[in-house]
């Protein structure tokens, strides 16, 4: 069961104030694992990060995380800080639903065709 288990590894702003990055540093999950603020062990070791918006932020960087808060987001673009949103995994899809997908796809760019061929002729 999943229930209750935290889907990313949370870092507020003021945690990331206190690790002394550098101006135009990088913040991503391995800047601060070397900078010792998180050490994500057993099933956290695999979530990715959020950023938390409690505190305040001094110094531009380039941050790199899954996901941000809203207040996060509202302080670091405030603060001139540039924010890259990393991609979630894709879920699995089985192939043959995936070609059928497709072909639903197909099919309907071509009712739509004909259709939008058809209307002006009667127009």
């Amino acid at each position: 069961m999943h229930a209750g288990l935290p889907k990313y590894i949370p870092v507020n702003l003021k945690d990331i104030e206190t690790a002394g990055f550098q101006e135009g540093g990088e913040v991503s999950l391995e800047t601060l694992k070397e900078k010792s603020l998180i050490n994500p062990s057993g099933r956290e070791r695999k979530r990715p990060l959020k950023i938390l918006g409690n505190g305040e932020l001094s110094v531009k960087l380039n941050i790199k995380a899954r996901a941000f808060s809203a207040s996060a987001k509202e302080k670091l673009e405030a603060a001139g800080c540039s924010l890259i949103e990393l991609p979630g995994r894709k879920n699995w899809v089985k192939p043959s639903v995936t070609k059928n997908l497709a072909r639903a796809e197909e099919n309907f760019a071509k009712k739509k065709a004909a259709a939008a061929a058809t209307e002006p002729a009667s127009g």
